[in-house]
């Protein structure tokens, strides 16, 4: 045999054998990157897979029209780390909960909210539920828990009965709670939310101070800080403000506009109630809340001008039902503001006339309205927001008794919640609102 041809066959083995080789490398990269890879079949046939090879269910309860759902479907389920924990521990499914044939299902596992993915036993018992949309380390967490590979909120709590003391239990329990919350019902969750909060209160008390200000607290504090009791908000609120540079330095802006969401929130609740203790709330703007509105202030007006502006204004239509007056201050504010109004403030602008006077308004209210929202418009572009934004428009043509504008207005409204693509059910909730306002102008022309 020719040497050079011999040295050709011995490449070819080669090549013949390595192909294979990479080829199965490749393979196995591609399957190691791909994400979650789902079951395709029904819930019972993933069900009995899952006990043909002894996994627990791992399913994805969905609607089209969440958008939650499509982002985690997207950025976390995708994910490689994702995908490599789950495709060997659990046999994984997504479920159309609005599906007819899925409907009975979803109800069994109690899902009444989306997304909700759920962790089931082969015998088709609940091992653990979660609401709302999760990122990629509360999932696998949830996932390792299940797998006997993490700590649940029920064994945390074990722990925690046998020494109270532990800080970092504590922490741990917190910051599964929300989640832990989500997945009780009737009385048990009723006594788990008095538990929780008993314990939420003794471990701010407990760590107030430097060592309360990090990145998890402050996630336990937004998630668990409630309105029910006003005082230990405000507490709270507080002890942000007062130590903003340090909350900043480990969680950013979000410290500020918690301080300024909250006093804002309370002002605006005074305010529609009638109460002049308002004012309290504006003055800390320019006080001891400072420097936390420095957030949103705009260059054209301080913080604490157009929060005076605002909410005297407010208070003049809500207590005086002064709809002349609050219009000409509307007037001062938006125009002090410039070019930095927001489309979200004519439209508040608007929405306020028509919550606080409602049918008390005039034909020139409905006009001024009309303009506001006409703004509003502009530069809007959430379908959502326009779609709203046209029926008030088309409530105040119909309060004009100008129903062929009015018509035009809903029928654009329509028009733009055709738009809302993947959101069924709110979807059809304004298409049913609009046809039902066309059909009272139908009644109204007669």
């Amino acid at each position: 045999m020719n040497p050079n041809q011999n040295n050709k066959t011995h490449k070819d083995m080669k090549r013949l054998i390595l192909l294979p080789l990479l080829l199965f490398a490749l393979l196995c990269k591609a399957q190691g990157e791909q994400g979650i890879t789902f079951f395709k079949g029904s819930f019972n046939e993933a069900l009995a897979e899952a006990k043909k090879q002894n996994k627990p269910l791992f399913v994805d309860f969905y609607a089209t029209w969440c958008v939650p759902c499509k982002r985690m479907a997207k950025e976390v389920f995708t994910l490689p780390e994702v995908g490599e924990y789950f495709n060997s521990r659990f046999i994984s499914l997504q479920i159309d909960a609005e599906k007819p044939e899925n409907k009975e299902i979803a109800k069994q596992y109690k899902v009444e909210a989306y997304p909700t993915v759920a962790f089931i036993a082969p015998d088709g018992k609940t091992i653990g539920v979660n609401v709302g949309a999760l990122g990629k380390e509360d999932l696998l967490e949830a996932a390792k828990i299940v797998a006997g590979e993490g700590v649940s909120f029920e064994q945390l709590y074990e722990a925690y009965k046998k020494n109270p003391n532990d800080l970092e239990v504590q922490q741990q329990m917190l910051m599964k709670a929300p989640n832990f919350l989500a997945a009780q019902e009737g009385m048990e969750a009723d006594k788990w939310v008095v538990r929780i909060q008993k314990l939420y209160k003794g471990y701010i008390a407990a760590k107030k101070g430097p060592k309360l200000i990090n990145k998890d607290d402050y996630a336990i504090i937004y998630n668990l800080e409630g309105n029910d009791d006003k005082a230990h908000k405000q507490e709270m609120v507080d002890f942000i403000n007062q130590n903003l540079d340090a909350w900043k330095a480990a969680i950013g802006a979000p410290a500020a506009y918690y301080v300024v969401m909250s006093n804002d929130a309370w002002a605006e609740e005074l305010v529609k109630e009638g109460s002049d203790k308002y004012k309290q709330y504006v003055e800390k703007i320019k006080n001891e809340y400072a420097k936390a509105y420095e957030v949103a202030a705009l260059p054209t007006l301080p913080a604490y001008e157009r929060a005076k502006l605002y909410y005297d204004a407010l208070y003049n239509l809500y207590k005086n039902k002064d709809v002349k007056g609050y219009i000409r201050d509307m007037k001062t504010l938006l125009q002090k503001m410039g070019d930095k109004v927001a489309p979200a403030d004519y439209g508040k602008a608007a929405q306020d006339l028509y919550n606080a006077a409602g049918k008390k308004l005039t034909a020139d209210d409905h006009k001024q309205a009309i303009e506001w929202v006409e703004q509003a418009l502009k530069a809007e572009e959430a379908v959502m927001e326009r779609v709203n934004y046209l029926v008030m428009i088309g409530d105040s043509y119909r309060e004009l008794k100008n129903y062929a504008k009015a018509r035009e207005c809903y029928n654009q409204g329509y028009a733009e919640s055709l738009r809302m693509q993947n959101m069924e059910m709110p979807q059809a909730m304004v298409q049913n609102a609009i046809k039902h306002k066309l059909a009272t102008l139908e009644l109204l022309e007669k």
